[in-house]
């Protein structure tokens, strides 16, 4: 049985739902974001002691972040999706939120699993 945490919020969903992320149209794994199908994929999944902070956060559809559950998250990502996902957040200088701050956190996280 998996447990899924679709319920929790951070600053990246609140502002895509409000529509504040226009460019950012694919999740973590390449699948569309929708308003009904997003949710918060934890990079390091919270049972292995991954936190709920920015650092560790990427949108991603319910579907492929339920796939995934909390197995390795190398075994989900291509350098295409990672590369085509981050792209997106390229410029954006919201309050409380720096698309290339962002970038360059996932980027360090995820190298951590290259």
């Amino acid at each position: 049985m998996q447990i899924t945490f679709n319920g929790y919020t951070n600053i990246l969903k609140t502002y895509w739902k409000r529509g504040k992320l226009p460019t950012v149209k694919v999740g973590l794994y390449g699948g569309k974001l929708t308003k009904q199908n997003i949710s918060l994929e934890h990079i390091i999944p919270h049972c292995r002691g991954g936190k709920t902070t920015l650092s560790n956060l990427a949108l991603a559809t319910k579907i492929n972040n339920n796939a995934r559950g909390s197995e390795p998250i190398e075994r989900f990502l291509s350098q295409e999706c990672i590369n085509t996902y981050l792209n997106q957040f390229r410029g954006i200088k919201l309050p409380k939120f720096d698309g290339d701050k962002y970038i360059n956190m996932i980027r360090r996280v995820l190298n951590g699993f290259q």
